[in-house]
């Protein structure tokens, strides 16, 4: 719930970066998730959990920490990553999850 709130003052400033840090993010972090499946050599639930949360977006607790120590640039950067790949995981997440479920279950 407190994510929600927090996501409703948040705006986005540079579109550009938004989208550069989002995509990076949200297609990166499941294949790294993926490479360290395979490092570990998880299988079933453990994998599959690996890999879900690899995938999530930008979390609220990086605007948080930005906005007590870094310059107002930086958090503007931060909180517009926070709500483009939030948005951005309403597409992907589905798709981990359906490879999660298929491959690791």
């Amino acid at each position: 719930m407190s994510l929600g709130i927090a996501l409703t003052r948040l705006k986005v400033f540079s579109i550009n970066k938004a989208i550069f840090s989002s995509i990076g993010r949200v297609i990166f972090g499941p294949i790294i998730g993926y490479l360290l499946i395979l490092y570990f050599e998880l299988e079933g639930f453990a994998a599959g959990v690996l890999l879900i949360q690899c995938s999530m977006p930008s979390a609220v607790l990086n605007y948080l920490v930005a906005s007590i120590y870094s310059p107002k640039k930086i958090v503007d950067s931060v909180a517009s990553t926070i709500v483009v790949s939030t948005l951005m995981s309403f597409i992907t997440i589905p798709i981990v999850l359906f490879f999660a479920l298929k491959y690791f279950n």
